[in-house]
């Protein structure tokens, strides 16, 4: 893994707020491509390797972008799931008994791989692109972190504050960290999942490959920021 010049800079920032894991979520259909390749990888990879993955996106349609034009990169959380876009995939998906949803912890070595890029909200936003821009720098990273960010859209401005949130969570739930191309599977340190009902039915289903990180852990699906 080839690390920014000033990974350090980054471990110190990390480990002064605590932070102990990127997070993203997907169908747990696709563990299968993931523990078979021992990889999670974009779509771009995905594409050119002509392997077959449910895309969520594909399935339920939004009538506005949520997801990062640029498709060599993996869009990841950072210390919990985008509660707003998980509520929402799960709402839509909610009377489809085929899809059950799982939760990937994944090593916050990946904020300073070379590559990482950093977004303070949405990525597909039009205050990502055009507002804050997108970038890999360490000034981005802590400006995930602002006390108080103001969200341009094309009709409001949208405040947060930071107010009672712990360090190790950005600012907008709805910020990312941009992995390019892929992310091996030794880096993911658990697969959650929110009952033991999905987790005995995932391992069931992936009994061919190594399921010991496989557990239950409700509160990564609906984290309290504020603890």
């Amino acid at each position: 893994m080839n690390l920014k010049s000033n990974y350090k800079d980054f471990q110190n920032e990390i480990s002064k707020r605590g932070i102990e894991y990127l997070v993203h979520f997907t169908p747990t259909r696709n563990l299968f491509s993931i523990l078979d390749n021992n990889k999670l990888m974009s779509r771009a990879k995905l594409e050119n390797l002509d392997i077959k993955q449910f895309d969520i996106l594909d399935y339920v349609q939004f009538t506005d972008g949520v997801r990062y034009d640029d498709k060599r990169f993996i869009n990841l959380s950072l210390s919990s799931v985008n509660t707003f876009l998980f509520s929402r995939f799960r709402q839509k998906t909610k009377d489809d008994f085929t899809i059950t949803w799982c939760v990937l912890k994944i090593d916050p070595k990946h904020i300073f791989e070379e590559d990482t890029l950093f977004s303070v909200t949405n990525a597909a936003s039009n205050a990502s692109k055009n507002q804050y821009r997108i970038t890999g720098d360490l000034d981005k990273f802590k400006m995930l972190f602002n006390e108080q960010l103001r969200i341009n859209s094309f009709n409001s401005v949208r405040t947060i504050s930071r107010d009672s949130i712990l360090p190790k969570y950005p600012t907008d739930v709805q910020a990312e960290i941009l992995v390019k191309n892929e992310i091996p599977s030794d880096s993911i340190m658990s697969v959650c999942f929110e009952s033991k009902e999905e987790l005995a039915e995932a391992k069931a289903a992936m009994y061919s490959f190594d399921t010991s990180k496989f557990l239950i852990d409700e509160e990564i699906f609906s984290p309290d920021r504020s603890k």
